[in-house]
């Protein structure tokens, strides 16, 4: 078998629509798109074997018996579980956790100990630290450099009160792959139970449970090109049994009395309540979906796009490269040197460049490693070399317009001062024809807003903002006059033509204009996104309340 990314693509509906002809989907650990194949299974579904199962004997009801448990056992086939009774249907990962965290630790004694490190999604710590926290438990880090876990170090905080070490088969933050046979080494000797969090490691390799070793492994489908809503949970046998169940309700008993109830055979134990059938119809064609690719070839293809955009990124002085090309599943994630990594998000979602900004659910990574909002870029099979292409050159514009942005001098403001709008042509920024024109703008007009740290305090704190933004007020003698500070330039930038209009007016002043129509007249709704719309929003709400407040506020 070989593999196109180009044909890979063609299978999958989204991209043949017209208003994604120019779409660039780098944001693929937060969720993959679904193949034609996927959205057919849960239509035909819903067409054609619509009913709830195992509790009724109809024809409608038997197929959708059937269909579940045959997608059960293709789970067992994908994971290469030992019997399919291993296998549990759940919403995803992160409700597989929270049934492991629920389950075990109800089973184990105040002092005994938890690990798991700091490269962990929050699924794979807020669990833990609530059990913890409620059988007394203790929790610990696999030892870290500057954030980043040392897995060859895990046998440090091994002890003879280790009960569970929980640890990700892949970071949804900076790619890292954990070597797990090396794990499973330093595991050997110890009676534990071992968990992989698998979510983003099942659409970059080929998950064999047995040769990794592990007592439980846990996996999302909307992770692997399959529906959102579904997930599956694999556990050994011998400790599924062993376990109490995690909800109530029905499927999940045998037999019900006035005080006691009798719990189903596995797997159905953990599965009460109504299944999400057309969800897991969807899982199934996923499933077959996988297992007609060239893996091997897909894995290949994924990890040269990884090399080149770590290769790129680190020979440019405009970004910092928070990820490593080695171990990498397939993210990369960087900050820019120059403006703030939201506002370049915003700049590639103008390209229709689809990636995302934040902690990533991994605040704790973020924060030992001090880099706690980042722009991460994560790799699908069906990217393709131009999409890379695309995506390079979109930063490459970005850096040549935040330089000619800082091509002056930025004041630094040693206390709350005016800053001086005056400057600022509205007619400038209206006689732009296009979007990118208009943006250099704002970003020069940023400039005029100088840095205020005095103000950088909650009670000044503008609450809709995308970006942190700060905005005091003080009226002298009747007119109105502000301060704004944010790490965002296009806040920033905003913020200026709101003040431009506003800064030193009367009450009656700012009452006579109409700001959202001079927003909407700029086509400023039109090309920004509705977040940070928003946000000129909020600083014009706040604006506007601080002068019919009339306190000072400094």
């Amino acid at each position: 078998m070989s593999f196109s990314a180009e044909q890979f693509k063609k299978q999958f509906p989204l991209f043949a629509q017209e208003e994604n002809a120019g779409l660039v989907y780098l944001d693929n650990a937060a969720t993959t798109q679904k193949p034609l194949s996927v959205i057919n299974a849960m239509r035909d579904y819903y067409i054609h074997s619509s009913a709830n199962t195992h509790r009724s004997s109809h024809r409608l009801a038997r197929r959708s018996t059937e269909m579940v448990e045959q997608v059960r056992n293709e789970t067992k086939q994908f994971v290469n579980a030992v019997s399919a009774k291993e296998i549990i249907f759940c919403r995803g990962a992160t409700e597989a956790l929270n049934l492991l965290a629920h389950c075990l630790c109800s089973e184990l004694q105040p002092g005994d100990e938890i690990v798991i490190s700091t490269a962990e999604h929050h699924a794979n710590i807020v669990p833990w630290q609530m059990m913890a926290k409620r059988h007394n438990l203790i929790l610990r880090y696999v030892p870290h450099s500057a954030g980043i876990p040392q897995f060859d170090r895990l046998g440090e905080v091994l002890n003879d009160r280790t009960r569970v070490v929980s640890l990700t088969g892949g970071s949804n933050s900076i790619g890292l792959r954990p070597d797990l046979s090396l794990i499973r080494k330093l595991l050997r000797p110890w009676q534990l139970i071992w968990i992989v969090d698998g979510a983003q490691l099942a659409a970059h390799e080929e998950i064999d449970v047995q040769k990794i070793g592990c007592d439980f492994f846990v996996c999302s489908a909307h992770k692997f090109y399959g529906p959102s809503g579904i997930g599956f949970l694999y556990g050994r046998e011998t400790l599924l049994e062993s376990m109490p169940p995690w909800h109530g309700g029905g499927e999940m008993i045998a037999e019900v009395e006035f005080q006691q109830s009798h719990y189903a055979e596995l797997p159905h134990k953990f599965e009460a309540g109504t299944s999400p059938l057309a969800a897991i119809a969807g899982l199934g064609a996923s499933l077959d979906f996988l297992s007609r690719q060239d893996r091997t070839a897909m894995a290949e293809h994924e990890q040269r796009l990884t090399h080149w955009l770590h290769r790129e990124l680190n020979a440019s002085p405009n970004f910092r490269l928070i990820s490593q090309a080695s171990h990498n599943l397939g993210i990369i994630s960087f900050v820019p040197v120059e403006g703030s990594a939201t506002d370049l998000m915003h700049w590639l979602d103008e390209r229709d460049i689809a990636v995302r900004v934040g902690h990533h659910c991994a605040q704790i990574l973020g924060r030992t490693s001090g880099n706690q909002v980042t722009v991460r870029a994560s790799i699908a099979a069906y990217n393709t070399d131009d999409d890379i292409r695309a995506f390079l050159q979109a930063l490459e514009d970005y850096c040549e317009v935040q330089q000619l942005a800082t091509s002056g001098v930025e004041v630094h403001s040693k206390s709350w001062a005016r800053d001086d709008f005056s400057l600022l042509q509205l007619e400038r920024l209206a006689s732009y024809q296009n979007w990118q024109g208009r943006y250099r703008e704002l970003l020069q007009w940023s400039k005029v807003v100088t840095r205020k740290p005095e103000i950088r305090n909650p009670e000044n704190l503008v609450r809709g903002c995308e970006s942190e933004a700060w905005l005091v007020h003080r009226e002298i003698d009747g007119r109105h006059f502000f301060g704004l500070d944010s790490d965002s330039r296009v806040v920033r930038g905003l913020g200026a033509l709101l003040l431009s209009q506003i800064d030193g007016c009367t009450s009656d002043e700012v009452q006579a204009l109409d700001l959202p129509q001079l927003f909407n007249e700029l086509g400023l709704s039109k090309h920004l996104s509705q977040s940070r719309s928003n946000g000129f929003y909020a600083l014009m709400r706040r604006a506007l309340h601080q002068i019919e407040s009339g306190a000072e506020r400094s």
